[in-house]
């Protein structure tokens, strides 16, 4: 999976005025759903951004049960510089693409600021269109990340080898949060929020396939952001949409994570072929556990050692006194 750092966030602010002022000599490429700004040598890119929003917000729209809302201002910022100053308020440098949903704008990379193994711009383009779409139906009201997140990778389709890398990483070495913790909000770490981000995105996506996919998949997830719409919690929300406890459904989710196999066809439905997936997972989990083992056996040998050296500082220190206190460990005792 890509790395923290290149993961597609989207910060929501309220503002009045772009914070830069478009270049006179930029192109437009206006239409009924967004209008997409870019310099004049990102002019082929502009016209495929646009074309590719004329069909591909309303469908979004469509799917979540949202309306489509005003046009959307799409900027494609030739260079990193731009990409911040044009922006209403602060954005990191790694981010791939932003969106405010309070504006109407989504900001985003031209190719020739982007890094060679980053997402195709149209799926970065959905991740965003998703973002406007779900913040505008909470009107104003803050969106829980989950939701937010799970939604926006699920519908840009982002779900893939490098995301069953991390979940079986995860599940491997016992680290699948839990959903209410995720709920609660995203580690700060950058291997949790990884994580983190992962689940919601294969969490969504089981709901929607528990449901049978396609359009009854679609329904679940309209249900789901209709509740959170309400103020729903995790809990609730997935009640609300499925009729089932999150406890049930929780437990199914990573049932899947522990058979390679069912990991293989995962990565089947990404585009890679059921048996080259099994063979891929079932080496890389073989390796991975023999990796993991044996830091764990380096682990159990440091403490070993520690504690050795712990128990000759103890009978050195048996005995004596000093002020009648003995330090050990860096403890007073």
């Amino acid at each position: 999976m890509r790395t923290l750092t290149l993961l597609l966030f989207s910060l929501f602010a309220a503002g009045t005025a772009r914070a830069g002022t478009l270049p006179e000599d930029w192109i437009a490429s206006p239409d009924t759903y967004a209008t997409v700004h870019g310099a004049p040598e990102d002019s082929v890119t502009v016209t495929r951004i646009a074309e590719h929003v004329a069909t591909a917000l309303p469908l979004l729209s469509a799917r979540l049960g949202v309306p489509a809302g005003a046009a959307v201002d799409i900027v494609i910022a030739p260079t990193n510089a731009l990409f911040g100053s044009l922006q209403p308020g602060h954005t990191p440098d790694w981010a791939d693409g932003t969106a405010w949903p309070d504006r109407g704008e989504i900001f985003l990379h031209a190719p020739s600021a982007r890094r060679g193994d980053a997402p195709r711009l149209e799926q970065v383009t959905d991740h965003e269109l998703v973002h406007i779409l779900v913040g505008r139906a909470f009107q104003g009201r803050p969106v829980p990340r989950w939701l937010q997140e799970g939604l926006a990778q699920f519908y840009a389709g982002e779900l893939g080898p490098q995301t069953a890398e991390v979940l079986t990483r995860g599940a491997a070495t016992g680290r699948l949060l839990p959903l209410k913790r995720i709920s609660a909000g995203f580690p700060a770490d950058a291997l949790g929020a990884q994580l983190a981000y992962a689940q919601t995105a294969d969490f969504t996506a089981f709901l929607a396939q528990r449901a049978g996919g396609g359009e009854r998949g679609d329904a679940v997830l309209r249900k789901l952001l209709a509740a959170g719409q309400r103020g729903a919690t995790l809990e609730e929300a997935v009640y609300a949409a499925t009729g089932e406890e999150l406890g049930v459904i929780e437990a199914a989710w990573r049932a899947r994570w522990l058979s390679p196999w069912v990991r293989a066809n995962g990565l089947a439905q990404s585009g890679i072929p059921a048996l080259a997936a099994a063979t891929l997972l079932a080496v890389g989990a073989w390796r991975r556990r023999r990796r993991y083992h044996a830091g764990l056996e380096r682990l159990e040998a440091q403490e070993r050692a520690e504690e050795a050296w712990r128990e000759e500082q103890r009978r050195r220190a048996d005995g004596r006194r000093l002020y009648h206190r003995v330090i050990l460990d860096g403890n007073t005792a």
